[in-house]
């Protein structure tokens, strides 16, 4: 569901006794998109010479549901060869954190429309069901919906991350051992693939108290796709086959249980290691169909695969003999969900492929060598800009687990450059300019295997 899907859905019939909000957040709206314009011209402007010399994965799985739509007719014309990204710090009790948000959305009011669910689909009388599985796997996540609804004055169950939570894209990611590296310290690769308008584009420390402390992307806008925590514990999310949602295009949840995003943060604020992160994942009811990588400090890797309810696990100890790596991309892998849901589409085939050739050219790697397969345009790479069919590359990551550090490129490394800082930490910024530029890849790109 893009943001503009979410516009035309917002009348004023539709927003009752909070037109009055919705009005003020939304005229000064007109006033920063007009001021966002030129301050993204200009940085683009004096930042393209730096990003010639230098060197957006989460997207739908089905070509079908994607042919009529097209990033450059629903982003505004400023945004076709760059769009926004995000970093904010998060500190404080939940319900303190909320209100931050909240403070964030006044800052920039026209992520409103992209936070609250079309009316159809928001979740009326079950949001206490919801708000009972939030309060036992999610723990503060009420708190800090009720400090946010608070400040803007709307109802959780207007909220777009509590309709599609309660139950949307493609990745790559490879972990891997100390062992596979020269430096001998655990890694953890990531790209993220979508649309921009479809992501919350929006780096996050966030230190929620008594909850672990943890730097990763928000997705709508409470969840997260990805991050590390302050013990060195990493998560990655990438979609197995067709992404599980309430909206049009997406597969219908065939489980009860939480969207990938609430499973991601729950392990965040909430583990230690890779034993308690599979631990709390064997509690948790998950609808997400989802390749979930969980890796710690020592090397301790699990891979959790899930389809329509049925779950799968690997688990790679940071002594043992096998190849050193785990790496998913949008297809199932594991012998039990491979006979759910078998589908294989060229793209993720080919990005998985070049993972496993990469690591297999290399028996020792430098941080270097192993960036490099991000830093690679498909389909010789990892990085992919086809952002007019809704699966551009908007965000590459890597994770120094033993430092406890974070790489972050905000789009495509091809066009951007890198971000480095702690978990907890803090980038010089709370916006910036990230350049896009589409490629066409050809219906083979869509082709299933």
């Amino acid at each position: 569901m893009n943001n503009q899907s979410h516009s035309n859905n917002l009348n004023h019939a539709e927003r009752g006794n909070h037109s009055d909000r919705y009005e003020s957040l939304e005229s000064s709206e007109s006033s920063e998109s007009s001021e966002s314009s030129e301050s993204s011209e200009s940085s683009e402007s004096s930042e393209s010479s730096e990003s010639s010399e230098s060197s957006m994965n989460c997207g739908p799985t089905e070509h079908s549901e994607q042919h009529d739509h097209s990033v450059e007719a629903d982003l505004p014309q400023h945004a076709k060869e760059s769009v926004q990204g995000y970093f904010v710090q998060l500190q404080g009790s939940s319900y303190e954190v909320g209100r931050q948000q909240a403070l964030f959305v006044k800052r920039y009011p026209h992520l409103l429309h992209s936070l609250l669910a079309p009316p159809q689909q928001r979740v009326g009388t079950s949001w206490q069901e919801h708000a009972q599985l939030l309060d036992t796997y999610c723990a503060g996540l009420n708190e800090e919906l009720a400090g946010f609804c608070e400040e803007l004055q709307l109802s959780p169950a207007q909220l777009h991350y509590v309709d599609s939570t309660w139950l949307t894209t493609g990745c790559s990611i490879c972990a891997v051992q100390p062992a596979k590296m020269i430096d001998k310290r655990p890694y953890l690769l990531r790209n993220y693939d979508l649309a921009p308008q479809m992501d919350d584009m929006r780096l996050c420390s966030t230190a929620v108290t008594g909850l672990y402390r943890h730097t990763g992307f928000s997705t709508a806008f409470f969840g997260r796709s990805e991050g590390m925590n302050e013990w060195g514990l990493a998560v990655a999310f990438a979609s197995c086959g067709m992404p599980v949602g309430n909206y049009p295009g997406l597969k219908q949840p065939q489980a009860t249980g939480l969207q990938f995003w609430a499973v991601v943060r729950s392990l965040l604020e909430r583990c230690r290691d890779t034993a308690e992160a599979l631990a709390l994942i064997d509690e948790m009811p998950i609808a997400s169909n989802m390749n979930l990588i969980v890796m710690d400090r020592t090397g301790a890797t699990a891979f959790i695969e899930t389809v329509d309810g049925a779950r799968a696990v690997s688990v790679l100890e940071p002594d043992s003999s096998g190849q050193g790596y785990t790496a998913a991309t949008n297809h199932a892998v594991l012998p039990t969900i491979q006979s759910l849901d078998p589908r294989r589409l060229q793209h993720s085939v080919i990005r998985y492929n070049q993972i496993n050739a990469h690591m297999e050219q290399h028996p020792k790697l430098t941080k270097a060598q192993l960036r490099q397969l991000v830093e690679t345009s498909y389909p010789e790479g990892l990085t992919v800009h086809n952002y007019k069919e809704w699966f551009g590359t908007i965000r590459s990551m890597l994770f120094d687990l033993e430092a406890q550090e974070l790489n972050v490129c905000f789009g495509s490394p091809l066009l951007n450059e890198w971000h480095t800082l702690e978990v907890g930490g803090t980038l010089p910024f709370e916006q910036i300019a990230v350049k896009v530029k589409d490629e066409a890849y050809g219906p083979q790109f869509w082709q299933p295997m």
